[in-house]
């Protein structure tokens, strides 16, 4: 058996392909242009992935070598339709409080308790209420029902998203108090704060 020239008794293999075409007169121009364009290499190829493998455990020093290119022209299909946001879940606003039984319009009313009194803000018509409710109604704590059902009595706005945090913002500036039961009373400092909005407090 013949050996190569690297004394490896597995023999080498060599493959040389050769092309002939016979050409007519003034096609050697294409064909040229043919052969170009065949060895350019094509725009749309993606990434070219060489695998080599090494040395045969048998000694045998032969390489194998593949060069495989994969075309991109299918990504156009592919969904790339980004994933629709999440909504951001909405808050739900409290619900209006109950209506209270109280009598309104007796002596005194809360109408008359109020008239005169400067009444431009929320808190200061919360301190109104609960005052009302305590001096004229004995009521001493109260909660956002009390509350609710004098601002209706009076036909003032109820737009008010938590009738309890107004409530809240009093108690920390300290014009109440709050007991176990979550009712909030109004103090002194409350009482001295309402005699200060106006009024003379008749019927």
């Amino acid at each position: 058996m013949a050996r190569n020239f690297s004394g490896s008794k597995s023999p080498s293999r060599i493959r040389f392909v050769l092309v002939e075409a016979e050409l007519g007169d003034g096609d050697i121009s294409q064909i040229t242009q043919a052969i170009t364009n065949a060895l350019r290499p094509p725009t749309n190829a993606a990434v070219k992935r060489l695998s080599v493998s090494g040395p045969m455990v048998n000694g045998s020093d032969t390489v194998e070598s593949e060069l495989v290119e994969e075309s991109v022209e299918g990504v156009d299909a592919l969904d790339v339709t980004p994933a629709a946001p999440k909504h951001p879940r909405q808050r739900k606003s409290p619900r209006a409080p109950d209506i209270v039984a109280i009598d309104m319009n007796a002596d005194m009313s809360l109408a008359a308790f109020a008239a005169g009194k400067d009444a431009s803000s929320q808190h200061k018509k919360y301190l109104i209420c609960a005052a009302w409710l305590k001096e004229h109604r004995s009521i001493d704590t109260v909660s956002a029902g009390h509350i609710y059902t004098c601002f209706r009595s009076m036909e003032w706005s109820v737009n008010i998203p938590d009738f309890s945090q107004p409530l809240r913002d009093l108690k920390r500036r300290k014009f109440f108090t709050k007991n176990d039961a979550d009712e909030y009373e109004i103090n002194h400092i409350g009482l001295d704060f309402v005699k200060k909005l106006g009024g003379n407090g008749t019927k």
